[in-house]
């Protein structure tokens, strides 16, 4: 989603985007290269974690879904190699491309890409930080790239503080490409198998919201309210519908949904974009610090589920919910970060001539 929101935006400001290809690396977890990098060589990856851990039905979806946003993008997205595109420039964001977390992505930190102009938007370190930069011997690396970029920004105000702290440069906050361009819903279908009635979106990974007392305060609130529960994009077997969709059919489903619970970055950005009510799970042990950062720029805190209960839920879904104050800020982020990226791509127009 927020790689089709960056490619629109560039599109409509008019530029002619590319999405660059690399192959992620995975030394620090080299196990994980078989769970994100599909081949032949994963079947049995795929076979031991997916298929006998967690059952036919959840690994079907995560196929079904693979080969669905495999079409989309193919179909909407023009692709070449970040080492021998023929571009002006490249835009380094957003999402977590500045994670050590894996393993070590230099092309993220600007070297070996096939321009000079070098722009981040909205990147983000996830879970790293200095500790782990200089344990894994990376400052150099990161620094001397991230040094040569000719316009810096960050998503969160951690990654801020990492990039000013290895550049000297200042750095400013932008938002997420998915709060920065203005999805036409009305354009949207919504995916196969959404419900005709009423229903609540679950949005987590399948690996969370897992506790039978989780999973029964939210079908208790469900029930009790007439909703269905839909996990789109994800698996929750106790869900009454799960659906696969790409990424504007996902977005979609949210926003005819009567209510969202969510403990995602970007489950945030969907519900608040499409103005539906939101409770929100934000944990540290599951959570990097750009979640709460994205919920305190939103304005969001009073959305915040103590924990996941019925009591919970119902409180915060009896509370109304100010969407004024909410479309005022993201109206307020869209301009900030869209004068950010107007200055940047102009300075490399001015270069050019």
């Amino acid at each position: 989603m927020q790689l089709y929101a960056m490619y629109k935006v560039l599109e409509a400001m008019g530029h002619t985007p590319f999405v660059l290809t690399y192959k992620k690396n995975y030394d620090f977890v080299p196990e994980l290269e078989h769970r994100n990098q599909i081949t032949l060589s994963s079947i049995p990856y795929i076979l031991k974690n997916f298929l006998f851990a967690k059952g036919i039905r959840l690994t079907w979806h995560n196929v079904l879904k693979y080969t669905i946003n495999k079409k989309f993008r193919t179909r909407n997205l023009r692709h070449c190699s970040y080492a021998l595109a023929d571009i002006d420039a490249a835009i380094v964001g957003a999402d977590e491309v500045l994670s050590l977390e894996l393993g070590v992505n230099m092309m993220m930190y600007g070297h070996g890409v096939n321009t000079q102009h070098m722009i981040a938007y909205a990147p983000s370190c996830g879970q790293t930080d200095m500790e782990r930069i200089e344990r894994f011997h990376c400052r150099h690396l990161m620094a001397s790239g991230l040094s040569n970029f000719m316009e810096l920004s960050a998503r969160d105000e951690r990654t801020r503080e990492i990039i000013q702290c290895l550049t000297q440069r200042e750095v400013p906050v932008v938002c997420d490409p998915a709060l920065l361009y203005e999805f036409p819903l009305e354009e949207y279908k919504l995916p196969r198998r959404t419900p005709k009635r009423d229903y609540v979106v679950v949005y987590s990974y399948d690996a969370r919201f897992t506790s039978p007392d989780e999973i029964d305060s939210i079908r208790r609130y469900a029930h009790k309210n007439r909703l269905k529960t839909v996990s789109v994009g994800t698996y929750h077997g106790w869900c009454d519908y799960n659906i696969a969709c790409n990424a504007l059919e996902w977005l979609k489903c949210i926003a005819g949904a009567k209510a969202v619970i969510t403990d995602t970055f970007h489950g945030t950005i969907a519900a608040a974009i499409t103005e539906r009510p939101i409770a929100i799970h934000y944990s540290k042990s599951v959570n990097s610090s750009k979640m709460l950062d994205l919920i305190n720029r939103l304005g969001l805190n009073d959305r915040l589920l103590k924990d996941i209960s019925i009591d919970e839920v119902e409180r915060i879904f009896s509370q109304p919910q100010d969407m004024v104050r909410l479309r005022e800020r993201i109206q307020s982020l869209r301009k900030e970060s869209r004068d950010y990226l107007c200055r940047a791509l102009n300075r490399i127009i001015c270069q050019e001539i």
